[in-house]
């Protein structure tokens, strides 16, 4: 890549968040869809000696993903400081240091999570002992899941730094092609290996597992060749210890900082699940993970949005047009409010009716049912906190989004969920984490747009 393929210091704000936002939202839909696909395909796994597998497997996966989640978060940071470093170098005209940035990311990255992958296998033992509450099967279930999830973590952080690189040269295509192809072939393969079709054995849990590892494994081979081969975006030929000691302190200064924003979200969400898990009971824990996937309906468009917003901010802050990136941000917080007003709609519609689509347990409808009157009408408070933290991680100011996750996920999240548990059960978690989405999204968007710095830190 000789140059950003879009410069997007030029022309409308608007048009540039809503070109690129499409691709990412069908990127975006494509890779949720995979999660949904495997709690559907999950939450009807059937055996006679079992009754109760669905909503075994359902709980189970609900104690997994905040450990899973908690590595995604942490690449999604790594991901933003290497976006930002880019984008910002590409806004100053530096495409050589871009290139050189884009090589030290991918091993940056590989070194990162070999480390966080092995700390967490260590503690994985005493991680899920907060979750001993619940019927022994499903810890069991839960801990062969992670087994086989964890070592896809350090895999998909390279499929994750290739998009990234993409991304800050303003490209929307292919770092989503990246995305869909991951995702299409975790589909493909879900029932397969979750049921033990054709010549395949029956994995249930692990057969989830490793069709996202396998498909993240595609998905990372792709993006090295659109990255190194095709778009010539990252130069390993220039990689030296110098250039990686440079590079890491760059994006370092953005990805620590927004990997620690990004972890906060899973840890308060484990914690969440073992307030529900220590209170409550299994079915409540697999209700309150289907309403947690089903939610991605809601946020899939609000995740494509803050993958956009970076690349614009990121290239008008280095090139010290505030206005535009004031602009942007204003234009993000639009699109994410009139979204989310739609979609809450849409949802209280059809909530109860897709609850039934993942299980058929009448208890579990019950629980899970309420989430869809209470929590979709206040996502887009919950947009603006994430739209405002990756616009501001891409100037190089990453403690703005830092400040506002710890205030949404570690202080209000989860006091507001175990108030609400104690006091109405599953329904007042409901309740918690809607009002926390609507205190934390304000806080957000007015202390960005009156206080924040709009100009971009040197790359």
């Amino acid at each position: 890549m000789a140059g950003a393929k879009v410069d997007l210091t030029q022309g409308s704000i608007p048009k540039h968040v809503l070109r690129m936002l499409g691709p990412f939202a069908i990127a975006i839909v494509a890779l949720m869809s995979a999660g949904l696909v495997d709690t559907w395909y999950l939450g009807n796994l059937t055996d006679e000696a079992r009754p109760d597998l669905g909503v075994w497997a359902l709980a189970a996966v609900g104690i997994a993903f905040p450990l899973t989640f908690l590595g995604n978060s942490a690449n999604i940071g790594l991901g933003a400081g290497t976006m930002s470093a880019i984008s910002r170098a590409i806004g100053q005209d530096e495409m050589g240091r871009a290139r050189r940035h884009a090589a030290s990311a991918i091993v940056f990255a590989l070194l990162v999570m070999t480390g966080l992958v092995t700390i967490m296998y260590l503690g994985m033992p005493f991680m899920l002992e907060f979750y001993n509450d619940n019927d022994p099967a499903v810890i069991v279930m839960a801990r062969d899941y992670l087994v086989i999830s964890f070592p896809g973590l350090v895999i998909v952080s390279i499929a994750m730094m290739c998009n990234n690189v993409l991304r800050a040269g303003g490209e929307a295509a292919l770092p989503s092609a990246i995305m869909i192809l991951g995702a299409i072939i975790n589909i493909i393969l879900d029932p397969f290996l979750i049921y033990g079709i054709g010549p395949f054995p029956r994995m249930e849990v692990q057969g989830a597992a490793l069709a996202t590892v396998l498909g993240n494994s595609i998905a990372a081979i792709f993006g090295l060749y659109l990255t190194v081969i095709l778009r010539k975006a990252i130069d390993f030929k220039e990689f030296s210890l110098r250039s990686f000691r440079n590079a890491v302190k760059v994006i370092g200064a953005v990805g620590v900082p927004a990997m620690g924003t990004n972890i906060i979200v899973p840890i308060a969400t484990a914690i969440g699940v073992a307030i529900i898990s220590q209170n409550l009971t299994t079915v409540d824990v697999a209700a309150f993970t289907l309403t947690m996937r089903l939610e991605i309906i809601s946020v899939g468009l609000l995740y494509a949005l803050s993958a956009c917003i970076g690349a614009i901010t990121g290239q008008n802050g280095g090139a010290g047009l505030t206005d535009r990136v004031r602009s942007t941000f204003k234009a993000c917080y639009w699109i994410s409010f009139i979204w989310g007003t739609m979609i809450a709609l849409v949802l209280t519609l059809i909530g109860p009716w897709l609850v039934g689509q993942f299980n058929s347990d009448p208890e579990l409808i019950a629980k899970a049912t309420p989430y869809f009157y209470i929590v979709p009408i206040t996502v887009f408070a919950y947009g603006f906190v994430f739209v405002s933290a990756a616009g501001l991680n891409a100037l190089g100011r990453p403690k703005f989004g830092l400040i506002y996750t710890i205030i949404r996920s570690l202080i209000l999240y989860i006091a507001l969920v175990y108030i609400g548990v104690k006091l109405d059960g599953i329904r007042g978690a409901f309740i918690g984490i809607a009002a926390a989405n609507l205190i934390s999204g304000f806080i957000a968007m007015g202390w960005t747009l009156k206080k924040a710095p709009m100009i971009a830190v040197k790359s």
